[in-house]
Formats: C-alpha cells, structure tokens, sequence
C-alpha cells in the first residue's frame, strides 16, 4: 500500500477518526487547534545537556509570535491567534520526527521547526511523503538543502561560507600552522574536514586532531596541552558557547597566545558570560546579534530582557528563529493558507518582501534559494581584534 499522504487541517482530523486511527487522541477537544488557531511546531531539545541551546530557539519563536499577536494575523479575511506547541526531544534525531509527526498530525502544525540536523533529516523523510509540513530547519549544515525536500526552508547560513573566509584573516601574518580541538559530533567532524581541506589547501600543516565531546567532557586541559605541545598558530574549536569558552580559557591559562578559529555553533556574546571576553580577543566568529544595526534589533534585545531574562544575551538562535516564524506566517497570509505547507513554502518568497521591519533583527533575508535556503546576501562575520574590538568581513555564500 502506498504511504498516505496527510495534510494538517480539520478535514484531516475528521478524516483520520472516522479511520478508527488515533481516534482516541485526536478527536477530542484537546488535539488539534481551534479554528481561529494558527499553531506552529517545535520539537528542540528542552532538557538535557541542549536545554539552554533549545530553550533558544523556544524563545526566539515565542517572542515573534507574541509581536504577531499583537498585531493581529488575518489570512483569507480570517483573523487567526498563533499559538506555539513545543515537544522535548532531548536532540534525538527519532524523537524529533516523531514529535514532528505528532505536531503536524494531531496539532494541525503547518509549519514545524526542528533545531538540529539530526532531527531535521528524520523529519526530511516524513514531511513530503507520508505527513506534509513545511519543515523550519535551524541548522549550518548544507546537506539539509541537498536532499532536494522541496518543503524544508533552511534558516541559518552554510557553515561551509565560513571556512574560505576565516582561513584567509587568519593566515595573513604568515600562520601556518593549525591545532584542532572542535567538538566530536557529527557536525563537529563535517567542519573540521572542512577547515582542514582549506588550510591544506594555502599549503599549511594541519596538526593531531584532538577533537573532544563537549557534551561529556569537563576537563579539557588535557586535549589542550596535547594541542599546544605542537606550537599551533591557531587553534580550531568550537561548539556550545560555555565549553567553548572553557577551553579558550585553558588554552590562554596554559599560555597560548595565538588565534582561535570559532565554529558557528559559539556565539561570542554568550562565551564573555563564561570567561574574561580578553581571552577571545584575536579570534574570528559569528557577528554578535547585538552589534547589528538592522531597525528592529534594539527592540528585539529590549523585549528579550524583559520577557524571558536579563541575564543572558540574545544570540542568533533566538534572532533568526524570531525573523523565520513572521517569514511563515507572513507567506500564510500571501498563500491565503494555513494548513497548506506547499502553498506556504511557495509565497515565501513574496512573503520576505512583506515583514515587517520591526522583525528585521539580525541580517534579515533578502531571499530564499530554490533549495530553501534562506539567504541575506550582505552575510558578515567578526573578527575580534587583540585590542578587543570587532571588525567585519564580507562573507560570500556558495550557489546552491
């Protein structure tokens, strides 16, 4: 029998317990949404070693969908609410599908965000073939937008735009020499491969890899004195911001006075929370939310502060989450839709056009490719100087 195809909506819930199939679970008041009712999914780690990382996304999410709200949604002359449904996943790539599943089945999500490669994978095999929804993926990995699933929309940059560009501000003194101390994921691995090839390829000498899983480890001090026995010009890291910081830490206690080369994962705004922001200095990452200019940005760092905590800075899991859900619902409202995923996948390209500018907070997008990538074609990275001050650099982004 071939797979059936479902799309969210009320006619699909009637459909699926007239079916005895999930009769007890859906077809009560408590399983999908009122008709006055947008939901949009979300399955991200909100417990476990990710929580913090989850907790992100959750709140970029909901603080865009506060400000919809209160502005008020209305698609086909309906005016809808858009209410946010999260399920924890604990970073499980099977969890996630199924929650995503769930969402999209018995919660009538349209649009569903997952926040990790894993889990948007799993997903990537359900949504256009067995259970259809648009698929928010948060995730630098570019083979989520090489599987050709025409309703994935891919939210941050490629990590691969990253490693042409951080290898040249890095090797304009003469360094050729490169320690590797990333983290030992599967994400982690893509990009060490990455920085590796391109260093090799500017004729440097790539040392032992001494990648550590951030997850489990606490004691980093011997993976970076087994790096810095071998004299690196820079050191190559990153993952989580916190363990992130621990290790420049230790590597700057142990005397390392070279650069530091910061996977996307690292935020620099969070790592000044976990050690002294002079041990970042010299060191090249993503550009912080903060130090955009873009016209809701201040707004969206009030707003953060005062809804969810002053004690955490706004990263760019909570900006680009926040800019992609007014994305979604703004191709609703050009799609006439809310419960057709292709329909909404295909306005957004209008739809970019048409949010406001209070949701332009952090390189807003000025497209989508036809993979689904969402791209802002004036990308920035930042270099933070020895003196401690941030420098900017172009960064192209690879065709697709």
């Amino acid at each position: 029998m071939a797979p059936m195809r479902i799309r969210p909506g009320a006619t699909v819930t009637a459909a699926v317990c007239a079916g005895v199939l999930l009769a007890t679970s859906a077809c009560g008041g408590g399983g999908g949404s009122g008709s006055d009712t947008i939901v949009i999914g979300y399955s991200g780690p909100l417990s476990g070693g990710a929580a913090a990382y989850g907790k992100n996304i959750q709140d970029g999410l909901q603080l865009a969908i506060d400000e919809l709200n209160n502005q008020g949604v209305t698609v086909d002359g309906e005016q809808y609410r858009v209410e946010l449904r999260s399920l924890d996943d604990q970073y499980a790539p099977d969890a996630a599908a199924t929650n995503a599943q769930r969402l999209a089945e018995q919660d009538d999500a349209a649009v569903v965000f997952i926040p990790h490669a894993g889990g948007i994978q799993a997903a990537q095999e359900l949504n256009s073939s067995r259970t259809e929804f648009l698929l928010g993926a948060y995730s630098s990995d570019p083979k989520i937008v090489e599987q050709g699933n025409e309703l994935t929309m891919m939210i941050p940059p490629s990590f691969e735009s990253y490693a042409e560009p951080f290898v040249d501000k890095l090797t304009r003194n003469g360094e050729s020499r490169l320690g590797l101390l990333g983290t030992a994921s599967e994400y982690g691995q893509e990009w060490t491969k990455l920085v590796t090839q391109e260093w090799k390829s500017r004729g440097g000498q790539v040392l032992s890899d001494n990648s550590i899983d951030y997850g489990t480890v606490s004691d980093f001090a011997g993976p970076v004195s087994r790096t810095l026995a071998e004299n690196p010009d820079v050191i190559f890291l990153g993952g989580p911001s916190q363990p992130t910081a621990v290790i420049i830490e230790e590597a700057r206690r142990q005397g390392y006075e070279g650069s530091f080369l910061l996977m996307d994962q690292a935020k620099f705004e969070e790592m000044e929370e976990f050690t002294d922001p002079k041990n970042l200095n010299d060191a090249i990452g993503v550009k912080p939310v903060r130090n955009y200019d873009d016209p809701g940005t201040e707004d969206l760092l009030d707003a953060y502060a005062e809804k969810v905590t002053k004690k955490r800075p706004v990263t760019s899991e909570v900006a680009l989450n926040y800019q992609s859900a007014a994305i979604v619902v703004a191709a609703m409202e050009q799609a006439g839709s809310i419960d057709d995923p292709t329909a909404i996948r295909e306005a957004i390209p209008d739809a970019i056009g048409e949010v406001g500018e209070q949701f332009h907070v952090s390189g807003f997008p000025t497209e989508i490719t036809d993979a689904g990538h969402l791209r802002n074609q004036d990308l920035e990275a930042a270099y933070r100087t020895p003196d401690g001050e941030y420098e900017y650099l172009p960064i192209e982004q690879p065709d697709e």
